[in-house]
């Protein structure tokens, strides 16, 4: 366990939960990528949080990521070196951003944990 989140390991991903937030960031490692699904209440943030200069965020910190749609929704690439900082970035501005992503709902996520 990290002091930031809770990893449970599910066999073919991971799960890491935060205290006292309604967040959940799902990985599968897929070759030399890993794809990360984001929820937040119920709802993937990750349209919104790209708009409200996320990227920017993530740039300044050496994260580097790209992001796909397919049917399950829209879903981050990252590389396992920039997993950890990923995630962290995520975590941090949702909760800079809460106010403005709890009014604002995006698509309703297809995937259960």
């Amino acid at each position: 366990m990290s002091n930031l989140y809770n990893i449970e390991d599910k066999g073919d991903y991971m799960v890491y939960t935060f205290d006292g937030l309604d967040l959940k960031i799902k990985s599968f490692e897929n070759e030399d990528s890993i794809y990360v699904y984001i929820k937040y209440k119920e709802y993937n943030p990750l349209l919104s949080i790209l708009l409200g200069d996320f990227a920017t965020e993530c740039k300044l910190d050496s994260v580097e990521f790209e992001t796909h749609t397919e049917s399950r929704g829209m879903y981050a690439i990252v590389t396992k070196e920039h997993l950890v900082g990923f995630i962290k970035e995520v975590y941090f501005f949702i909760m800079e951003n809460k106010s403005v992503l709890d009014r604002v709902s995006n698509e309703k996520f297809g995937w259960e944990i």
